[in-house]
């Protein structure tokens, strides 16, 4: 399930993250399922992943600005939360809530 948190504006470049911040925290489900993303974004179209079991300090950023297609968006976002699970020490397989081995803070 995707929930949008908060919008704070309705700008072009504001409606245009929230796609692709949907878009990204879409794939992560499908390809990492049952882990608890958080995906948003900053202004100058940067997107940011987060697995919420984690420290929320710490995250894998994407310039949406250099995604110039689908299939480039998607594959930095596999790339992120691979990256985040695999410094967390959590399998890439359906998650079962199990911390496993934590990554050093």
């Amino acid at each position: 399930m995707i929930e949008v948190a908060e919008v704070t504006s309705w700008d072009a470049e504001s409606v245009e993250m929230e796609a692709k911040a949907k878009e990204v925290a879409l794939l992560l489900t499908r390809t990492y399922p049952a882990h608890p993303w958080m995906v948003g974004w900053a202004p100058g179209m940067t997107l940011i992943v987060k697995h919420m079991a984690g420290d929320c300090r710490y995250g894998f950023t994407i310039d949406a600005c250099r995604s110039f297609s689908a299939s480039d968006l998607a594959r930095s976002a596999m790339l992120a939360g691979g990256e985040l699970l695999e410094r967390m020490g959590l399998p890439r397989t359906a998650w079962n809530g199990d911390m496993g081995q934590q990554y050093e803070q």
